[in-house]
């Protein structure tokens, strides 16, 4: 009972500081600078086409208070409740990294190809390497989820959303959250470990002070309006290396699942040939295109999902056994 009672406190704290964490998208200069793109994208695209003020436009009860945004806040409050259960992942990255720094290193008479200390282009180096391997795995495993029959259903709830606000990021099954968290990790911890054999050393403070900063740019420049109402794109050269909030968007339209995978960059998506750039304001629905929403309830966002993909991994496996 004790421990119970200490995991609400600490679950009801990380959701009070949220705010002030810099760390979470609803960090509260986050939400400024929501409010602030947003702004520029309505004089821009929108007061024109809407007799709304500003805050009407940005804040619609009927997108806000739809029932499918409702089912996205409990979805957000059950996964931030589950979210510990990830926290294997942090010694998974570093069992990787040591692992293969050591072997490495040990195959190479017990030597680093370069030794000596850090310079700021080597932290630099690192920081970015990081970061593109991390958004890579979520390509990845983004991609895998829309062409895989089997793991389709764990994603489509994702997609099952009629209508987006930045809470609707948090519209994932847990078995998603797990699978590519767990690929980050493994991604990430293999960069790692690559990098720490070509230049010897740890990763210090410093880099993971960088770490952060990096994502915080990412946040900063429009992050939470990915999953809203509001259009803000990219000029064309920056939207072949960024993903725009509208591309996102995009990828939301039940015609166009399978472009615009990306998180942070477009790269991935222009080499692997699923990157689709908006060559000016759209507009278009959002959702599976199905008539009724099979997630309609949240109770059925949890384990719709769950029962159609052990169905789908039984009937696959069948099919490989032998007769």
């Amino acid at each position: 009972m004790q421990d119970a009672l200490i995991y609400l406190e600490d679950l009801t704290l990380l959701l009070l500081t949220m705010p002030i964490n810099s760390g979470e998208k609803f960090y509260y200069l986050y939400v400024l600078t929501f409010i602030a793109l947003a702004w520029l994208s309505f004089y821009r695209y929108y007061r024109h086409r809407t007799r709304k003020k500003f805050l009407q436009f940005l804040f619609p009860k009927q997108i806000y208070w739809h029932k499918s945004a409702r089912i996205d806040y409990a979805i957000f409050l059950i996964n931030v409740a589950l979210s510990p259960l990830f926290l294997i992942g942090v010694g998974l990255q570093t069992w990787i990294s040591n692992e293969l720094a050591s072997s490495l290193i040990a195959l190479n008479d017990g030597a680093a190809i370069f030794t000596g200390e850090w310079q700021w282009l080597t932290y630099a180096l690192f920081i970015f390497g990081y970061t593109l391997s991390a958004d890579l795995s979520v390509y990845l495993i983004h991609r895998f989820h829309h062409r895989s029959n089997v793991f389709w259903p764990l994603h489509a709830l994702h997609h099952s959303a009629e209508v987006m606000t930045p809470v609707t990021l948090f519209r994932k099954h847990p078995l998603w959250n797990l699978s590519a968290h767990s690929l980050t990790m493994i991604m990430t911890g293999l960069f790692q470990g690559l990098f720490v054999f070509v230049f010897f050393g740890n990763p210090g403070f410093e880099i993971l002070f960088g770490l952060n900063t990096l994502y915080v740019l990412y946040n900063f420049f429009g992050a939470n309006l990915r999953h809203s109402h509001v259009w803000l794109h990219w000029p064309k050269p920056f939207a072949y290396l960024f993903i725009s909030p509208a591309m996102h968007q995009i990828h939301h339209d039940p015609t166009r699942l399978n472009k615009n995978y990306g998180e942070v960059f477009a790269i991935w998506d222009w080499l692997f040939g699923s990157l689709y750039i908006p060559d000016g304001y759209e507009e278009f629905a959002i959702g599976l295109g199905a008539d009724d929403n099979p997630h309609h309830t949240v109770s059925r966002a949890y384990w719709l999902p769950l029962a159609e993909f052990t169905k789908r991994l039984a009937q696959a496996a069948g099919r490989r056994s032998p007769r």
